[in-house]
């Protein structure tokens, strides 16, 4: 075989492989993705729909008439991200524009793992209403640089448990 043909098999080899790695990470991603989510599906099922409970408000003041022996600060802090090969194909999709359903479901998991976190947290403290409940975002760049976009974010979670 001639150096021209090496080279060309080289060459072939190597395209595959740089967009083999980006779908391989993103199908394990996915995947990875999919068992969290059917899981915290799971448990929110067990535990119920927090926000659709009237001892778990953020904004009303209606459990102003409730008494209270005590209070207590609860606060939960997750960092999640998407896989690399998401990564890979969310930026080449900024290219075009459009929706980033990978980042959304990230997003997504994120407010509701800390929220059902955050009710586990009160259940230890003995808490039997939560109020004001705010979560925060940050953006966790992990490169020394800003050439490398590989980033997660930082859900924080944080309300006042009321203890009757």
């Amino acid at each position: 075989m001639s150096s021209v043909g090496v080279g060309i098999i080289i060459a072939l080899v190597s395209v595959v492989g740089v967009f083999l790695f980006p779908t391989l990470s993103w199908a394990l991603g996915r995947w990875y993705q999919g068992r969290l989510v059917r899981a915290l599906n799971e448990q929110e099922k067990r535990t119920g729909n927090m926000l659709q409970s009237e001892h778990y408000l953020s904004t009303s003041s209606s459990m102003n008439a409730i008494g209270a022996n005590g209070s207590t600060l609860l606060h939960v802090s997750i960092c999640v991200g998407p896989s690399m090969g998401q990564m890979f194909f969310m930026w080449f999709k900024s290219l075009v524009g459009g929706r980033l359903a990978s980042y959304d479901t990230v997003l997504d998991f994120g407010r509701r793992e800390v929220l059902l976190r955050l009710k586990k947290q009160a259940d230890d403290f003995g808490c039997s209403a939560i109020e004001n409940i705010r979560i925060e975002t940050s953006v966790i760049s992990f490169a020394k640089n800003q050439k490398s976009k590989t980033s997660s974010v930082e859900f924080l979670a944080f309300a006042t448990g009321i203890r009757q």
